[in-house]
């Protein structure tokens, strides 16, 4: 081994590096990108748990029971209307109702005394951090009195087929989609780049066929393995994790078709800015990691920090898993979750009239 030739070896690569200044750019950007996400995605406990608090007690327990409540871990909102602070969590727009009901303080006094918690547990991150949250204000409630604290939590749920939920029930509607964005995204891109290389694609643009009705028809080929990947990951969180499916499995089937059919449109669309495979494959970490930390797979989007959380609603994936939490857990039908999918209607329309228009700035360069 000569020193010289790996030397002129390593000159070589860093001269071809200098004229691909967008490779050594997202060689450099993909990693900081990363670290700051992870950071901010996990740097942090889980915070701002909506929960509302209707208080009808007449004496004093009751308010130093929330004044020794976490404020930082729980966004805590009076109400005064018992059924339909009820009805916000039944909805989704917050996770649990913690009721003091009139005579609390007396009862405490008298022996014992009865608070009801309605909780909302198809997400096991925030439920887990109202339940750890009360018995950790209990606790110190007790040591500031130094007398036993006689009262009693009285839960029930809001959702009553969900009440039994396992992490993994809350876990696996996360999965199946960053599975769909991630394979079928990374498909796609490379698929589009091999016809781009090996000529396929400037062949087709010699026939009478347009950019649109090219997109298209590769967007139904696309769309029919999504139709069939989405049953597939169903049947196997069905059939071999038993996840809990309350609501229609056919509405839960058409949120992770429509995440394929966003994230192929994605696909399409960035190939357009790759001229060869090693490109695309260096875009692929500006599209995952975003979607694998901000989506709500791992981390609630309610518990992010307030100014990363709008960047969350811009992923598609982050409704399809909303979507598919309130179909599979909270037995929800379409009536409930069409916004869901017409955001994901419009994810698929916008990223592809973008996906036409890259394909005809491409052929006019």
């Amino acid at each position: 081994m000569r020193p010289t030739r790996v030397l002129a070896v390593t000159r070589k690569t860093l001269s071809a590096l200098r004229h691909d200044p967008r490779t050594v750019a997202l060689m450099l950007l993909a990693p900081i990108m990363a670290m700051l996400i992870f950071g901010f995605a996990f740097g942090s406990e889980t915070k701002h748990v909506p929960v509302l608090v209707v208080n009808e007690d007449q004496g004093p327990l009751a308010g130093q029971l929330v004044s020794q409540l976490d404020h930082v871990a729980l966004d805590l909102s009076n109400a005064t209307d018992l059924a339909a602070a009820r009805d916000d969590v039944r909805e989704g727009r917050a996770v649990a109702v913690l009721h003091f009901p009139a005579g609390f303080s007396a009862g405490a006094s008298s022996g014992g005394a009865h608070l009801d918690l309605l909780l909302d547990t198809t997400n096991s991150q925030l439920s887990g951090a109202v339940v750890r949250e009360m018995a950790a204000a209990a606790q110190r409630l007790l040591q500031s009195r130094g007398a036993p604290l006689p009262v009693t939590t009285d839960v029930t749920y809001a959702h009553p087929e969900a009440k039994d939920a396992r992490f993994i029930d809350s876990f696996v509607p996360g999965i199946m989609a960053f599975a769909v964005t991630l394979f079928t995204t990374l498909l796609t891109l490379l698929a589009f780049v091999g016809e781009r290389t090996t000529g396929t694609l400037d062949r087709l643009r010699v026939t009478p066929a347009t950019e649109a009705e090219i997109v298209l028809g590769y967007e139904i080929a696309f769309g029919v393995i999504a139709a069939v990947q989405a049953t597939l990951l169903l049947a196997v969180a069905i059939l071999l994790y038993h996840v809990l499916v309350v609501g229609p499995v056919l509405v839960a089937a058409l949120l992770v078709i429509l995440t394929a059919i966003d994230a192929q449109a994605i696909g399409i669309l960035i190939s357009a800015a790759a001229q060869r495979e090693g490109q695309a494959v260096q875009m692929i970490p500006f599209i995952i990691l975003p979607v694998f930390l901000l989506s709500g797979i791992f981390v609630p989007v309610e518990t992010l920090p307030s100014w990363l959380r709008p960047l969350s609603y811009l992923l598609p994936p982050t409704w399809a898993i909303q979507g598919l939490r309130d179909v599979m857990l909270r037995g929800w039908g379409l009536e409930h979750v069409w916004l869901h999918v017409a955001v994901l209607l419009g994810f698929a329309l916008l990223f592809t009239l973008l996906a036409i228009a890259g394909l005809r700035r491409s052929r006019a360069a």
